[in-house]
């Protein structure tokens, strides 16, 4: 099937990241960020990366819907009818109420065409002076602020400025959760010496990276800005030149300032004075410097007088209009800048015009073939006002597009009234359940920005085209095309009939405004394919890139060509707390999830992270309400009441708390936090002053639910209507899919499952929503248990009443395995046998009776993964284990320096708090098996005194594939070292094609190696037997002396039997035996020489990539001894064979959710199965980003795989790739240098959900990657050491920090 390409833009803030496409079979299979988009360079944050899986969501809205009685239910309708049924009751409303009886509501989020059409049809066609927008709740201010001092909407600079400033001044915006690409572009810069002001009452994740914070009172930004620029006329830190060429209003303002004393703000703001001084004089100091802001200052009742204020300050200092300098407002929504240059709220026409002014009236008629007079002089009301019009029924009808006011506008019962009240509510969108929707007659349904053309505009005038990836399904249309039909409907074709979105641009194109340097007439679709390209743009001009405005000049669009100095005094304006609601209230948005979950809170991922409402309390403010983390508070304002659970934080001050807005009707009750806030607003602007919310809370009871019986066939139908799940009918299936469905289900009855959860393969020719159907049915049917080995071992009766708990911890899964094959001779001495991962079991409540431990060692006497969070709390429990006995199995490898430490940690401490042992403690090498019977007879007799001979002395059957091991043939032997490196490092590869082995990214394949000719020979001549003397080996029979030196003993490390015989302490046994005569029987050979283990190298190859055949990274060993496996290996030859078998490593895979970031740390050879995972994930198409760490001597010599790295960067399988090469410089750099070199970005990954991967050597480089990935957790998540410690350990719990290290 061909993969085609195509490039877009992410649909949340407005940023503007680009992003890439990769559509097959008519379905997007991944995405990426898009390098050469000049907005993100390839960065995403989790939301972009993520952004296409609400496409597939079974929730849209596919057909249209229409309710003809508010009591019923809507049904389907065709779209033709639909659309008919739209315009007949538009019509009949404008013929008996007159045009200002219908209203449009739309959207940020529209494309610019459809916005347009929009505005043409509310201003020009309807003639209604009510068309409103979700920009009036965001950005009116801004809006309105940048007109009154600069004379035109929309930041001067661009984003080049952040490469160039010298100091951030971010003031009422959390750029690292809201605007996080940004907010990267910004701490770039900052490494390299620029200094981050942050002014939050909230101390944010931004205020987290601050060099000066200033957690100001809520609502004196406007005290605060004047202070500040009080001390700069103070201290002659201002620019008199500029001011006198460039500017009008100076003269007022040094009086007005006087009355900010640095005394007077540090009284109002709540900040301490010398923090202001600073921060004024940092200003002062920094030759350029930006300020950026959003919602914490538009959302204001003097929202725009806040950003006169800042203007003033850039005005005052000469700072703007000039790379690195200027006020940046950000924009919150992806199209929000579009809108606002559509004219799409109150008077705006397009092109940053007006209805108030005749000529641009004028122009609009003109250009809309219309007769002088059409366009009314009105400005509108504002979305508030409209909203209470409506609810008094002067407004009849409303028509609501791309956007959910149910939510989102404040007081919003307001807008509950109001749509209740009205004669008519159309709403347009992509999903059938936002809370709007409910309230609907009729609903249309919407194409998403993946499902057609359109152009979208960010907050630094960067027009991008989102071209269309995939069709919409059923009858969805694009917004524009719905405007455009129902104007046609209404009998308005003449001014509506478009074949193309790039028609409708064409002709918005054509409003360029010479006033206000506005122009986009030299952009067009076909322009926009090439890439984006930034307005202003002229025709004929080939540049993508306007970065600064008003130049040269600066020349300001006012008449005068003079910016403006506004004194904008602070007056206390707004909802203030009082004994009846004595807190603050804020509210915002959280990193992960963005407005109201329309989208976001249909990805899994992003709900793990985000996952739920909550407010935020200052401890002081819990404790004198009583209240603990977690508690249901009830807050109230004088407009409403929401219930929230508790979060008892350090980020707000005493008398403030926070609140997200995501959660709303759809996720529960009184969830909805614009239930509780003010709608009064900014006189200029006419945006609510949402962040000034006056409440009271009171802690509530938990609640109580009358238990209803529950039987097993209800329990799914309670499940369902508890995550408000509909029964989703399924889809038809391809004939592929039927075909291998077909015979899958027949493997299924022909050997049903006994032993594991079945699981549909990757190579099945199922889409991925069928796939994730079919799972979830193989998960409900089979699925009974807490784990697959419970499936596997469970009997009669176990799950009620076990006689033995056996619970493992395994890094590999040889512990697993051995713990089942335990179990299993338990079960046939009649024991009934609970079995269950340590990852499952915490150490409060470890059960009583005997408990079997089968546990691994990792690295340097630690334990495995999967027990790490076990095993602290068992260093902290108190409570004694008086009613628990305990047996432990330890595996381990005394070639290491703490031989099975941990299995002898864990015995110890059981035994410390007072558990019986039941056995003695078996520690066991690799070659376990005969110590495990051994020990399994000693643990049957102590358990089962009365057990049988046959059942204690059962014979072991091999099960494990290490036993039963296939030969393959060797197909690769490429050296990866360069000829000058002085280390040998090679590609190995076998042919797995006549072997019928399937491995998955994260195994290890076996290797079961021979001796060396001279080994066997040194050996031979010890003995002093015959080559051919027959020697009998438990499980391999009768075998000639030289075979079994050669394949079945261990030549290389001396057993201690051996070492007593030859009365020496260590050594290599070739050297030792050159001279010895070991005078010994066949008999004594098997108690002499170890028996020789296979050796595991980390597969280095995907099995989808290179079908048919394993690769492998060794290095060579042949210091201060030559190594068994690794010479062995590099010996061969194409063609020669080896005994190979597939250990599988279950804790180690790619995270089950493609979208999911990775984070790999891999130097020297451990960076094999990451090429493993690269490789895997090209293949399948997986969107999450990827960071790999690799590191070695000498890039010149020894950078692996280098040219396969490069090209999985090029195609953004791999995202990021930093290596450290720890020679090639004086000082010696290692990954974790680069890690922490990196750590805010680190961080940043982590904190989106990234998984961390670890390969390599245990004993001292994963021992300090673990403790840099411990320094960055508590530096830049801001945390103790205690508390980055229960962090990191949170990541293993979860699944997310995995180690694979030797």
């Amino acid at each position: 099937m061909t993969r085609t390409q195509t490039r877009s833009a992410c649909p949340y803030c407005g940023v503007g990241c680009g992003i890439v496409f990769e559509v097959e079979d008519g379905r997007i299979v991944k995405l990426r960020g898009d390098p050469d988009h000049p907005a993100n360079g390839g960065r995403l944050c989790t939301k972009g990366s993520s952004c296409h899986q609400p496409i597939t969501s079974p929730a849209r809205l596919d057909r249209a819907q229409i309710r003809r009685d508010r009591t019923a239910p809507p049904v389907a309708a065709a779209i033709d009818e639909a659309i008919s049924e739209t315009a007949r009751r538009l019509l009949s409303i404008l013929e008996t109420h007159g045009p200002d009886a219908i209203a449009l509501y739309v959207s940020g989020q529209m494309s610019m065409e459809a916005q347009y059409l929009a505005n043409k049809l509310a201003k020009g066609y309807i003639r209604t002076q009510h068309i409103e927008s979700n920009s009036r709740l965001c950005m009116a201010a801004a809006g309105a602020g940048y007109k009154l001092s600069l004379g035109a909407d929309a930041p001067p600079g661009s984003y080049e400025d952040f490469d160039q400033t010298d100091l951030f001044f971010v003031i009422g915006a959390n750029m690292a959760d809201c605007h996080p690409i940004l907010f990267l572009r910004l701490l770039d810069r900052k490494r390299t010496g620029a200094k981050l002001i942050v002014v939050d009452p909230r101390r944010t994740a931004t205020a987290d990276k601050a060099d000066l914070f200033l957690q100001i009172r809520p609502g004196t930004d406007l005290a605060l800005l004047n202070g500040i620029l009080h001390l700069l006329v103070r201290w002659s830190a201002i620019d008199a030149d500029f001011i006198a060429a460039h500017t009008i209003g100076w003269d007022e303002m040094p009086a007005f300032l006087a009355d900010y004393t640095l005394e007077r703000c540090a009284a109002i703001t709540g900040i301490e004075p010398e923090k202001i001084e600073q921060a004024a004089r940092w200003i002062a100091d920094s030759p350029d410097w930006m300020s950026l802001w959003t919602m914490g200052l538009n959302q204001s009742v003097t929202g725009a007088w806040n950003t006169n204020a800042i203007c003033n300050l850039h005005l005052a200092t000469g700072a703007i209009c000039r790379p690195g300098s200027g006020p940046f407002s950000l924009t919150g929504q992806p199209n929000a800048m579009g809108g606002r240059e559509m004219g799409y709220m109150g008077p705006g026409l397009p092109g940053q015009r007006s209805a108030l002014v005749p000529e641009d009236r004028a122009l609009a008629e003109r250009l809309w073939h219309l007769p002088p007079g059409t366009i009314r002089d009105e400005a509108g009301v504002g979305a508030i006002a409209m909203f209470d019009a409506m609810r008094r029924q002067e407004i009849r009808a409303c028509w609501i597009i791309c956007t959910n006011p149910v939510a989102t506008v404040a007081r919003r019962a307001n807008v509950v009234e109001a749509l209740r009240a009205a004669d008519c509510v159309i709403v347009q969108d992509a999903y059938a359940d936002s809370e709007t929707g409910c309230h609907a007659d009729i609903l249309l349904p919407a194409a998403l920005w993946a499902e057609a053309d359109g152009v979208q505009v960010n907050s630094d005038r960067t027009m991008t085209l989102t071209r269309q990836a995939v069709a919409p399904p059923g009858d969805a249309l694009a917004d524009w095309e719905l405007i455009a039909r129902v104007a046609q409907a209404m009998g308005f074709s003449d001014g509506f009939s478009y074949a193309s979105a790039a028609e409708v641009f064409a002709e918005a194109s054509r409003f360029a405004n010479p006033k206000t340097d506005y122009d986009i007439s030299g952009i067009s679709h076909e322009r926009l394919r090439q890439g984006p390209v930034q307005w202003p743009c002229a025709p004929g001009d080939p540049a993508t890139r306007h970065p600064m405005r008003y130049l040269p000049g600066p020349r300001f669009p006012f008449p005068d060509g003079r910016a403006r100095f506004l004194a904008r005094p602070y007056l206390g304006a707004g909802e203030w707390p009082d004994d009846d609601f004595p807190l603050v209230l804020g509210t915002g948005r959280l990193q992960h999830q963005w407005h109201t979950l329309t989208k976001t809170g249909r990805v899994d991922s992003l709900n793990k992270l985000n996952a739920g409402p909550f407010v935020e309390l200052s401890q002081h403010d819990a404790r004198q309400h009583g209240i603990g983390p977690e508690d249901r508070i009830e807050i109230r304002s004088r407009r409403g009441r929401v219930v929230l659970p508790a979060r008892i934080t350090d980020r707000v001050s005493p008398g403030v708390c926070f609140a997200p807005f995501h959660w709303n009707d759809r996720f529960g009750d009184d969830l909805a936090v614009n239930a509780l806030t003010p709608d009064a607003v900014d006189p200029i602007s006419l945006q609510p002053g949402f962040k000034l919310c006056a409440v009271a809370i009171s802690w509530l009871e938990p609640p109580t639910e009358e238990r209803q019986p529950v039987t097993a066939d209800t329990i799914p139908d309670r499940i369902a209507a508890h995550l408000r799940l509909a029964a989703q009918p399924a889809a038809p299936l391809s004939t592929s899919a039927t075909t291998w469905l077909s015979g899958f289900l027949e493997g299924l009855r022909l050997s049903p499952p006994d032993t594991q959860l079945p699981v549909v393969p990757d190579h099945a020719p199922l889409t991925a929503d069928e796939r994730l159907r079919v799972d979830g049915l193989l998960s409900g049917l089979y699925s009974r248990a807490t784990s697959v080995s419970q499936i596997a071992q469970a009997g009669p009766g176990d799950d009620a009443d076990p006689d033995v708990t056996m619970l493992w911890a395994s890094q590999t899964g040889r512990a697993e395995t051995v713990a089942a094959e335990v179990a299993q001779a338990l079960k046939a001495a009649g024991q009934r046998v609970s079995m269950a991962c340590l990852d499952t079991v915490s150490a409060d409540t470890v059960p009583n009776g005997p408990i079997i431990f089968v546990t691994s060692t990792f690295g340097d006497g630690d334990p495995p993964d999967c027990a790490t969070a076990f095993w602290d709390g068992m260093q902290a429990r108190k409570m004694p284990l008086d009613d628990t006995s305990h047996a432990v199995l330890a595996l381990g490898d005394s070639t290491y320096a703490r031989f099975c430490g941990f299995g002898r940690a864990l015995d110890g401490r059981l035994a410390e708090l007072g558990s019986r042992i039941l056995v003695p403690r078996r520690e066991c090498e690799p070659d376990y098996e005969d110590a495990v019977a051994d020990w399994q007879v000693q643990l049957l007799a102590a358990l089962v005194p009365t057990a049988s001979t046959a059942a204690t002395t059962a014979p072991k059957t091999k099960t494990s594939q290490r036993d039963t091991p296939v030969v393959a043939t060797l197909c690769r032997n490429e050296r990866l070292t360069s000829d000058c490196s002085g280390r040998d490092t090679r590609l190995i590869g076998f042919d797995l094609t006549a072997s019928g082995l399937r491995y998955e990214p994260g195994d290890a394949l076996g290797i079961w190696p021979l001796n060396h000719p001279d080994a066997v020979e040194a050996a031979l001549s010890a003995i002093g037997l015959p080559a051919d003397a027959p020697l009998a080996l438990k499980h391999h029979g009768v075998v000639p002396l030289r075979d079994a030196l050669t394949r079945h003993f261990d030549l290389g490390r001396p057993s201690p039997a051996m070492l007593e015989r030859l009365g020496l302490t260590a050594g290599y046994l070739p050297e030792l035996l050159m001279s010895a005569r070991l005078s010994a029987s066949r008999d004594d050979i098997p108690r002499l020489f170890r028996k020789l283990q296979p050796r595991l190298y980390s597969i280095a190859s995907s099995q989808r990539f290179h079908a048919g055949e394993v690769h492998l990274t060794v290095g060579i060993s042949q210091m201060p001894y030559r190594g068994l496996c690794s010479p062995w290996l590099a010996d061969l030859a194409s063609g020669d064979t080896a005994d190979v078998f597939i250990q599988s490593n279950a804790h180690f895979r790619l995270p089950t959710e493609s979208a999911t970031p990775i984070i790999m740390i891999g130097p020297g050879t451990g960076i094999a199965p990451f090429r493993s995972f690269l490789q895997e994930r090209a293949v399948t198409g997986a969107s999450g980003r990827a960071w790999l760490f690799f590191g070695e001597r000498h890039a010149a010599s020894s950078f692996y795989f280098e040219e396969e790295l490069k090209s999985f960067l090029a195609s953004g399988t791999l995202t990021r790739l930093d290596t450290a090469f720890s020679r090639d410089q004086d000082a010696r750099i290692y990954v974790q240098d680069r890690m922490e070199e990196h750590g805010a970005e680190l961080w940043s990954w982590l904190s989106a959900g990234a998984h961390v991967y670890i390969c390599g050597d245990a004993a001292r480089m994963a021992r300090d990657v673990h403790a840099a990935l411990r320094r960055i957790v508590a530096r830049h998540g801001d945390m103790s050491f205690t508390a980055a410690d229960t962090f990191v350990s949170d990541l293993t719990r979860a699944g997310r920090y995995r180690r694979d290290v030797y």
